[in-house]
Order: C-alpha cells, then sequence, then structure tokens
C-alpha cells in the first residue's frame, strides 16, 4: 500500500470530526439566512408586525396567538429583529444536522453539508427561514416528529434534546398544532399495524407523543400566563366562515334561512359580500361594520354548524375541492410585498434604530422582491420531488426499508393534513404549502442516499473514510452507525 493510499483512508481525530460538525452547521445556517442578508433585513409580511407587539404587549390578538409573539420577544435580548432570523437558521441547520444523523449511515457530514445547499438553493426554506413568521416552523415540526418516531441511529439523548425544539415548532401555530396531532393518530396507527402488516414500518411513539402533547398545551399555557385565560385560538370560527362566503355557501345559507326570520347580522348584508375570504376580512366588506372578529365570533359559529346540517356535500366538496387546491400552491414569496410605513410606526417604534435597515431594504423597493425567476426554478423542483418521494416510498417499502418508508409516510401525510387544515378549514395560500414543501426534496435525497448505501453495504468488506470521525467498516448487510 502506498503512502499516498494510507493517508487518504486516515480517519479524521474526534476534535476535527467536531470541527467539521460546528462548522458545517454554521454553514448552512449562514445559507438559511441568506435571503435576508440579500435584503438587507428580515423578510416582513403582513402579520408580522402584530407578533412584534405581541412580545412587547404580552397581550394575544384576537385573530392571532400568543406564541409565536412570545418566540419573537427573543429579539429584545439583543434589541434587534435580527437576532428572530439567526436563531430561526440555526434550529434549522440543526434540524438538518440531527436528521440527516437519524436517517443516513455513512458520510453524514459530507450529505448535511450538500443537502443544506442543495435546499438553500433549490426549495423556499431560506426564503421562511429569513421571514419574521413562523411558518418556518411547519416543515421543523413534521420533520422532527419524523426524526423522532423512526431515527434509531440518533441516540437517545440527542433526540430528548430535540424535544424541546419540536415541542416549540409545534406551538407557534395552531394550524402546526392541528397538524402535529393528525400525525400523532398516524404514528399510533401505524405503530398498530404493523402487529399485523409486516412491511409496516413501526415507530417509537413516546418521544413523538410527548413532543405533541408538550406543544399543543404549551399554547393554552401561553395564553394563561399572558391573560389568565387558558384558550387555544378565539378566531377559529369566524376563519371557516369567511371561507365559506368564498366558496358561496355563506350565501346559500343565508338566502335559505333570512326569509324565514333568522335574527342574523349579515342577512342584511348577503348581496353584497365579497368574492374572497380575505377581501371579506381584511378588505372593503360589511365585516367591520357588523362588529369585526369579536363581535362575529358567535354568529360565525351558528353560520357554520347551520350551513354544515343544511348543505352537507356542498361543504364536503368544497372541502375537497380547497384541499386539492392547497395541495398544488407550492409558490415562494406570497404576499412579501413592499410595506408600508405602519410597520415602520408601529414596530420599529420598539427598535427606532433599525429603521433605517427597513426603509432601504430591497423588499421596500418601488416593486418589491420579484420571486418570478425564483419560482420558475422552484416550483417544477418541489413537483418532481413530490414524485420521486411517492416512487422512493414504493421501492423502500418494497425492501422493508423501515427508515426511509417511515420518513416518507410522515411527510406525504403531513402534506395532506396540512392542506386539508390550510385549505378545507382556512383558505388556500401558496405560502402554507410553500413552507413545508421542501420535505419532499429532503425525503427524496436522504431515500436516494440510503438506498446507494444499503447496495453499497452488500459490496465486499472494505473500510472506508468516513469525515465524521472514525474509520467505520461495513458488516453484512446493516449500516454502519456512528
Amino acid at each position: 500500500m502506498t503512502r499516498t493510499a494510507v493517508s487518504s483512508s486516515c480517519p479524521l481525530s474526534e476534535r476535527q470530526r467536531i470541527g467539521f460538525h460546528i462548522a458545517a452547521i454554521l454553514a448552512v445556517a449562514l445559507l438559511m439566512m441568506a435571503p435576508a442578508i440579500w435584503n438587507g433585513y428580515p423578510l416582513i409580511y403582513f402579520d408580522s408586525e402584530d407578533y412584534v407587539d405581541m412580545s412587547f404587549t404580552w397581550q394575544p390578538i384576537v385573530f392571532r396567538i400568543m406564541t409565536y409573539g412570545a418566540f419573537v420577544g427573543i429579539a429584545r435580548l439583543f434589541d434587534s429583529l435580527w437576532t428572530v432570523v439567526i436563531v430561526q437558521a440555526l434550529m434549522t441547520s440543526w434540524m438538518l444536522h440531527e436528521a440527516v444523523s437519524a436517517f443516513v449511515g455513512r458520510w453524514r457530514g459530507v450529505v448535511f453539508l450538500a443537502l443544506g445547499i442543495v435546499l438553500a438553493l433549490s426549495t423556499g426554506l431560506a426564503v421562511v427561514a429569513s421571514e419574521l413568521m413562523a411558518d418556518l416552523f411547519a416543515g421543523l415540526a413534521i420533520l422532527g416528529l419524523a426524526v423522532l418516531a423512526f431515527g434509531d441511529a440518533l441516540p437517545r439523548w440527542r433526540r430528548l434534546v430535540l424535544v424541546p425544539m419540536v415541542m416549540i415548532s409545534i406551538a407557534v401555530h395552531m394550524s402546526h398544532v392541528a397538524v402535529a396531532c393528525g400525525l400523532a393518530i398516524v404514528l399510533v396507527a401505524m405503530a398498530v399495524s404493523a402487529r399485523w402488516l409486516r412491511p409496516m414500518p413501526r415507530p417509537r411513539l413516546g418521544l413523538p407523543l410527548l413532543a405533541v402533547a408538550l406543544g399543543t398545551l404549551a399554547v393554552p399555557a401561553t395564553h394563561w400566563a399572558a391573560t389568565g385565560e387558558a384558550f387555544f385560538s378565539r378566531s377559529g370560527r369566524v376563519l371557516q366562515m369567511a371561507l365559506f362566503v368564498q366558496d358561496g355557501l355563506a350565501k346559500k345559507y343565508l338566502d335559505a334561512v333570512c326569509p324565514q326570520g333568522a335574527q342574523l347580522k349579515m342577512c342584511a348584508h348577503k348581496d353584497e359580500l365579497p368574492a374572497t375570504a380575505d377581501e371579506f376580512l381584511w378588505g372593503d366588506s360589511p365585516f367591520d361594520s357588523m362588529g369585526g372578529w369579536k363581535a362575529m365570533h358567535d354568529e360565525s359559529d351558528l353560520i357554520v354548524k347551520g350551513t354544515i346540517r343544511l348543505f352537507p356535500l356542498d361543504v364536503a366538496k368544497a372541502m375537497l375541492d380547497n384541499t386539492w387546491t392547497q395541495l398544488n400552491l407550492v409558490a415562494d414569496g406570497e404576499d412579501l410585498v413592499p410595506m408600508t410605513w405602519h410597520f415602520v410606526k408601529t414596530s420599529l417604534r420598539r427598535y427606532p434604530q433599525e429603521s433605517r435597515h427597513f426603509r432601504f431594504a430591497r423588499q421596500q423597493r418601488r416593486f418589491g422582491i420579484d420571486f418570478e425567476p425564483v419560482n420558475r426554478v422552484h416550483v417544477p423542483i418541489a413537483e418532481a420531488a413530490e414524485i420521486a418521494m411517492l416512487g422512493l416510498l414504493v421501492v423502500a417499502w418494497r425492501r422493508r426499508d423501515r427508515i426511509t418508508a417511515g420518513l416518507i409516510v410522515v411527510v406525504a401525510m403531513a402534506f395532506l393534513g396540512n392542506a386539508f387544515v390550510c385549505g378545507a378549514l382556512s383558505n388556500p395560500h401558496d405560502r402554507y404549502q410553500n413552507r413545508i414543501v421542501w420535505l419532499a426534496l429532503f425525503s427524496s435525497v436522504v431515500g436516494a442516499v440510503r438506498l446507494d448505501q444499503r447496495i453499497g453495504a452488500r459490496r465486499p468488506k472494505e473500510p472506508f473514510p468516513d469525515p465524521l470521525g472514525r474509520l467505520r467498516p461495513v458488516h453484512g448487510g446493516k449500516e454502519s452507525e456512528a
């Protein structure tokens, strides 16, 4: 054996391995912040100002929940909203690192770094990580639950460390709570089915169910700490009624009951309802004149229940249509438009030293940021990744690759659950599905890497260098684990 051959197969020392890990995590975190850095300031959405205000007032707004506002409070520690984006980028990088460590058998450091670059360039993950919004955590909650359920290669203590991160990711938005609870049911069903259906991947249930329970309970606990009242949300029925307005169901119900003397404020406005839910809630509509969110809560509940009772088939068809519509809306940058001076006058009065950076950010220029060129690349990649993911599920199922199959089942069911919660129960928008569609590419890459490594494991035994630390031979047909 030549000197060159010997040196090329020498493993890295433990210190070098740790250094490689840290450098890779920081590099991927920097990539996740790249859109905000390029913009010159964190990306701001219409909802962002409410979360900034709640982080100071510690009072929930009727159409928001308090938890992400509490998370945004970390900006107060360093007197800068950049703190939120930095923490979000680090959490994203750490979650990806742990997921690769849990699912990939060899060359984990190289796979993690390559995957971070691919996701940053080919999906909208870096965009949502750079926003002052809770959207990022929808994908982190799903991936975290998959790691806790199927990441056997990850030491137990590292899975325990992930539980608080998954809990936070679930708690920051009610749609995340709903999807996570649905995934908990899916995991329990998989565990039960695995007793009779051999190929069914059997998940670990303890830590995933703990994370879902803690994340769900964190919402009313946060509201109780802020207001003395424990509740989840006070706006759900209003959102559902607004969607019924958009689907024409509210008008159909009002036409049926108002002539019979129904005592509803909306009867006086049934012929002037706008075409979309957003116009009804936020535009020039009768909604504000009827009292707005708080005053319309009880009436919205009556209209929603009454519509379901009188027109169940119409409601079911509309829900299916909206779910399908939501599944196909995956474009980046929805409503990341130039913000008005309202954000400066409200939220940035809390951080006056940043108002100049906000005003001169690319987002605030006349035409804002053009996401059209990006979507010409990202949307086809997302659609191709979803198809590839389902193909890899078939291969993994036939090969009884429990980890790949479990990961893809969790992601696929989360896609359906998210589309139902956001499309059928709220209102279809690109940003709702875009915030998690990157998981399709993640699952496809991980599945392909695992397939290659499982095939490679059946080649003649020989040692191989691992940039994560040790020289580990492959034995038999099993993966070597760090």
